[in-house]
């Protein structure tokens, strides 16, 4: 694991590798969305159930490519709640990866509104996230932690500080007629 600046991670090549940062509610890990070696090292990294999806943290409102479409609920709900700690689902878009998805019809999507997570997200793309964990278990939220219990699995984590809410987003299912929510 190499610690990093913010500004030392965006002269980075990311293929292939894990990378962790803070977000505007827990740290996250991702990998780039088409790349299934770092995102199958994200599985065995967290003993996550190789059914459960990631969520894709995307650096604008604009995710026509990743979604087939938008309800003018959905367009709401985006322009009310980006960015923030708010995870949508909708029907995804043929371009986005089953790795990530685990082939369900839907994929989550989430801005988060954290300076570093944007920048991140801004110059690399969106990208296959999740919070910094073992599944099941409470997420790591200090770069002490992180290291100790996940430096053999990430390649980069990114250092500057980010104020944490420590709680994960919530999850709202906006692929009906009427949100849901899914996770509180």
């Amino acid at each position: 694991m190499e610690k990093v600046t913010l500004a030392q991670l965006l002269t980075k090549n990311i293929e292939e590798k894990i990378i962790c940062f803070p977000t505007d509610t827990v740290y996250g890990v991702g990998a780039r969305l088409n790349d299934g070696k770092a995102i199958n090292k994200i599985y065995q990294m967290k003993n996550r159930d190789q059914n459960k999806p990631l969520a894709i943290l995307v650096p604008n409102k604009d995710i026509s490519n990743l979604v087939l479409s938008l309800s003018p609920l959905a367009e709401q709900l985006i322009e009310n709640y980006w960015p923030g700690a708010y995870t949508f689902l909708f029907l995804k878009n043929d371009c986005v990866s089953g790795i990530i998805t685990k082939d369900k019809p839907t994929v989550a999507l989430r801005m988060p509104d954290s300076a570093i997570a944007l920048s991140i997200l801004s110059f690399f793309g969106p990208l296959a996230t999740t919070s910094v964990n073992i599944s099941g278990e409470k997420e790591l939220n200090s770069v002490d932690q992180i290291e100790e219990q996940f430096a053999q699995f990430i390649d980069y984590l990114v250092i500057d500080e980010q104020s944490l809410s420590s709680k994960p987003s919530t999850i709202i299912d906006a692929t009906g007629e009427v949100p849901t929510i899914i996770r509180k």
